[in-house]
């Protein structure tokens, strides 16, 4: 499943995250956004062996976590209250609260859980606020055409949004 554009093949991404509270008009075709339901998995769900059950409360009883996120196609390593610039997505507002769900890795200073190519969404709670969708600085684009006075200025602006991570939580599991 690909699109092209520019003569190019760009692999379509699957969702980086789940929306926790409703979003107006929040309707889209772009396969970047797609939004499931917040009870994807729940840790019940899933058998986890003796062994599995040991390692994860070993990583519950570290102070602080860290995670490798997918958001929009781009891995990003953050860890609780760190702020998240990242390319303008439309259909947030400001204030709205985002559940992450793509998960590469999930750790802390003595232990790593490394997913396959995901960690388990059942293993964590990852949340992050939209708290700003702010402008980037101006870029100035000037053409010219070869041997003639012919110039041509132009001016860009990238969009950016500002995410805070708000909450890094390994789940308790049972056997």
């Amino acid at each position: 499943m690909s699109s092209v554009r520019a003569g190019r093949l760009f692999p379509r991404v699957a969702a980086s995250f789940t929306l926790r509270t409703p979003v107006r008009g929040f309707q889209t075709t772009r396969a970047v956004l797609q939004v499931t339901s917040a009870t994807t998995t729940s840790p019940t769900a899933t058998k986890w062996s003796p062994q599995t059950v040991e390692l994860v409360n070993r990583l519950r009883d570290q102070q602080k976590y860290y995670a490798t996120v997918i958001i929009k196609g781009r891995p990003f390593t953050v860890t609780q209250n760190d702020i998240v610039v990242m390319d303008r997505i439309k259909d947030l507002e400001l204030g709205d609260s985002l559940a992450l769900n793509q998960v590469t890795e999930l750790g802390s200073r003595d232990y790593t859980i490394k997913g396959q190519p995901f960690v388990n969404p059942g293993m964590f709670k990852i949340e992050a606020t939209v708290i700003e969708h702010p402008d980037g600085k101006q870029f100035t684009v000037t053409k010219k055409k070869q041997r003639t006075a012919g110039k041509k200025t132009t001016f860009h602006r990238n969009h950016h949004t500002m995410l805070r991570i708000s909450l890094i939580d390994v789940n308790s599991i049972q056997a």
